[in-house]
């Protein structure tokens, strides 16, 4: 390689350095915020009404209110509706004929609505997930106060209450899901432990 390459491949990589240094520099000095929650995505779910196989109720989550009604759009039929937004944005439709459904609002969210067993794979997921986190935040912050007040030698005191939302996860769902908080609550407790309980 000559030495007119080399300079002319060393000269960007040393602007890229400099200017990735600086940058650098400028996240490390930058204070850290606190984390914002990010909204729930848009999710809806199209339940048939006990004792009617012919009428559906559908229910979703991550909509915005200020955005007005969401549409219900039957894709396998004529049929359709609308639903009100709450502040949490969540709906809950009055009956619908049984079917498949989209749901939108103008210029705002969209989802296709599962139903069936995929609806209930997905809420039994949902329920797993936020069981896990709430095990895992439940565990370090039991495990701190413990070990921060000298009981290094606790054990962990598992919270069995499940938060449900929507639709109800399966016996599958609830089993999976307490497994899933009890592992990240015990883990997170004895992490806890080990941090703050040092010689």
């Amino acid at each position: 390689m000559n030495r007119r390459t080399r300079i002319t491949l060393f000269t960007p990589l040393m602007a890229c350095s400099l200017a990735l240094g600086a940058a650098a520099t400028g996240w490390a000095a930058a204070p850290k915020a606190a984390p914002v929650a990010a909204p729930a995505a848009a999710a809806c779910f199209v339940e048939l009404k006990a004792g009617d196989a012919t009428k559906a109720i559908v229910s979703g989550e991550g909509f915005d209110k200020a955005k007005g009604k969401v549409f219900l759009d039957q894709t396998d039929g004529a049929g359709g509706g609308t639903a009100t937004v709450g502040d949490d944005g969540k709906f809950t439709s009055g009956e619908v004929p049984a079917g498949k459904y989209k749901a939108f609002q103008n210029s705002g969210a969209t989802a296709t609505c599962l139903g069936g067993q995929e609806a209930q794979d997905a809420i039994n997921q949902k329920l797993i997930t936020a069981e896990r986190q709430r095990g895992a935040k439940e565990g370090f912050t039991d495990g701190k106060t413990l070990a921060q007040a000298g009981n290094c030698d606790a054990e962990p005191k598992l919270n069995n209450n499940q938060n449900f939302h929507g639709l109800v996860p399966d016996n599958e769902g609830k089993k999976q899901a307490k497994e899933a908080h009890d592992q990240a609550y015990t883990s997170a407790f004895d992490a806890a432990l080990k941090r703050y309980c040092t010689d």
